[in-house]
């Protein structure tokens, strides 16, 4: 395995080493938020003020689910990157595999109860009626698409316990543009509109994940978990639970707020959700540096 495909956080520079790190986290938020502007964009122009209204009525339930996905896959790289530092290699595959298996469990339960439960999350947030069909059949493709969530987030998540942020930044920049092909695409020549927009998301993102996994498999032995790893220990299960749940609901609990202020914009009607996505996606980008940093 070459040596720079890992990177110990624990010798060198702190600072040196810390924004070395953050550079592809911070590239990588803008090329997420710079997809979003474009999406939004290629929304508006080719299918205009209702559907971005549409695909933009539920981006506080999306935050509040995806940020669960994402803050819980960051918490289980925490105890990983914990062996990695402290070399301790059988702790560090045990963790992985364990990893994989509760996020497994995770995507189970949480596709299956978004899924069923989207028809009254739509009623909750008063989405319009003149969007509903559009906004309900974005939503449920995007929720069905969680493993695909977890799928990148989580293997990201490893690739940086063990100092690789980019590898990660690679894959979810050609996604990035991956994205807005399919986008063009599926609006364009198929004609499948909102929910278009919303496969092609899905499918980027789990091109992306496709090729974290691949990245593992070929190049990254140290994450390979061996047949003596893969045994069920409650005790590390129960260390990833402490580690990913409490960060994954910090992630999504500040979407709550988001919720209640979407809400009653809904209620405004179709043109007001409208404008309030494209700040939305505004905002978003304004944030980027500093989220990049404390990630």
């Amino acid at each position: 395995m070459s040596k720079s495909n890992v990177q110990s956080m624990t010798s060198g520079s702190p600072l040196r080493l810390i924004l070395v790190f953050m550079i592809p986290l911070l590239l990588g938020n803008l090329f997420q938020q710079f997809y979003n502007i474009v999406d939004a964009m290629i929304v508006g122009r080719l299918l205009g003020a209702d559907a971005l209204a549409a695909v933009g009525s539920s981006s506080s339930v999306q935050f509040l689910v995806l940020g669960f996905c994402m803050g819980s896959c960051a918490g289980f790289g925490i105890p990983v990157s914990q062996r990695f530092g402290a070399e301790d290699m059988q702790g560090l595959r045990r963790y992985v595999y364990h990893s994989l298996v509760v996020t497994v469990i995770i995507a189970a339960v949480l596709t299956t109860l978004t899924a069923l439960l989207c028809p009254l999350i739509m009623h909750i947030m008063q989405t319009p009626e003149d969007i509903y069909q559009d906004a309900y059949r974005y939503l449920l493709i995007i929720f069905l698409g969680i493993p695909f969530t977890l799928l990148y987030n989580l293997l990201s998540s490893l690739l940086r316990a063990v100092g690789n942020s980019k590898a990660p930044f690679i894959f979810l920049a050609i996604s990035t543009f991956l994205n807005v092909f399919l986008d063009l695409f599926c609006i364009a020549v198929l004609h499948l509109g909102c929910a278009g927009v919303a496969l092609a998301t899905i499918t980027a993102q789990a091109l992306s994940g496709i090729a974290c996994l691949v990245y593992i498999i070929r190049v990254m032995p140290v994450l390979h978990p061996t047949r003596e790893d893969c045994h069920w220990n409650s005790t590390v299960a129960r260390n990833l639970v402490v580690m990913g749940l409490p960060m994954g609901l910090q992630y999504s609990v500040t979407a709550i707020g988001s919720m209640v202020m979407q809400s009653a914009n809904n209620g405004l009607g179709s043109i007001y959700v409208s404008g309030f996505t494209a700040g939305t996606k505004v905002k978003q980008l304004m944030l980027c540096p500093s989220s990049g940093l404390l990630t």
